[in-house]
């Protein structure tokens, strides 16, 4: 269970905020179950959709065709293709964010090399600057990163970068960032947790056994009852992971449904809109989608106050520390 918590974790929530767009811009980079036929706005020509795509929008003002992929599927990689062939879209919105942008210039050989030799000295670089909790669920989720990749054989994010490549042989063609910064998102996950709960999450994780992960059983998560099937089952072992699971879902459905709003109403003439987004975001941004307003995206940006008894105890424990390395050393010093 523990592949299957940090993948629905990392995947389904999948990861500069500038307003009223969600990240801003950069060069040509823009922050701010049965098969589907959609017609052009401007042709009645019918187009031929994979079936992990949703027909969000197609109306006189835009054509929105929403993709859900499996991160490390080499299929959901071959469907943006597919879609961007026959969409011709003139603007390309993925589920990244600023800190995750390297992703779409990832070089898959030597991500797999670094996977194999995923060590503490590369787990403390990536965390770098991050507090010791929100650090360790960060280096956590690399971790499972590393051994999936390892595992499969297959760099994370091919899909993002499919697109981001696509989107460069399109004259004219924009690429947007649409998702929250990763930072608060785990800060957010983490101060929504009690300390007691925060212990549930972490000894799960720690302590579960992982189960070999195969690319077949990897392509089960473009089922929607699939995916919502592992939801419960986890929830229903680790009660907490309800709370993590909005953080890391349902915010985010609505971060990046406000953010696809954004990116249609951005493109001056006939919006052709693909968006790439993790199938468990699927449901959620067609749930939010033309709904979202700046005032409701504001406050999932922030981070809320850290309650006191969380303050205390993590200072006992950087105390605590202090004092044991004091001794430590002193005992060799002084004997």
């Amino acid at each position: 269970m523990k592949y299957q918590s940090c993948l629905l974790v990392r995947r389904l929530m999948r990861k500069a905020i500038v307003i009223p767009v969600i990240c801003g811009p950069a060069k040509r980079i823009f922050y701010p179950a049965v098969s589907v036929y959609v017609r052009h706005a401007s042709s009645s020509k019918p187009i031929p959709l994979p079936r992990s795509a949703t027909l969000l929008q197609q109306d006189q003002s835009a054509t929105v065709v929403l993709l859900g992929t499996v991160h490390f599927s080499k299929q959901s990689v071959e469907d943006v293709t597919e879609i961007v062939k026959v969409l011709n879209p003139n603007a390309i919105l993925v589920e990244l964010c600023r800190q995750r942008v390297s992703l779409l210039e990832l070089d898959d050989k030597k991500f797999l090399e670094d996977a194999k030799n995923f060590d503490a000295k590369k787990l403390k670089e990536a965390v770098k600057g991050q507090n010791f909790v929100s650090g360790m669920l960060h280096a956590m989720l690399l971790k499972t990163y590393a051994d999936i990749a390892k595992e499969l054989g297959v760099a994370p994010g091919g899909e993002f970068r499919r697109a981001y490549h696509e989107m460069k042989r399109i004259p004219g063609c924009k690429l947007f960032l649409g998702d929250r910064p990763i930072q608060i998102t785990i800060a957010r996950a983490f101060q929504s947790l009690s300390v007691y709960e925060l212990g549930q999450v972490l000894y799960h994780l720690t302590t579960s056994n992982p189960k070999p992960l195969d690319k077949d059983q990897l392509e089960k998560y473009k089922d929607r009852d699939f995916v919502q099937a592992q939801f419960e089952e986890i929830t229903r072992d680790v009660p907490a992971f309800k709370k993590i699971f909005h953080v890391f879902v349902d915010e985010r459905d609505k971060c990046l449904a406000y953010s696809l709003q954004e990116c249609v109403r951005s493109v001056d003439e006939g919006p052709r809109v693909l968006a790439v987004v993790g199938m468990g975001h699927v449901d959620g941004i067609v749930k939010y989608y033309g709904k979202m307003r700046q005032e409701d995206i504001v406050p999932l940006l922030l981070i809320p106050r850290e309650p006191l008894a969380r303050v205390l105890i993590r200072k006992g424990l950087k105390l605590t520390f202090y004092f044991l390395l004091f001794s430590f050393f002193y005992r060799i010093i002084f004997g």
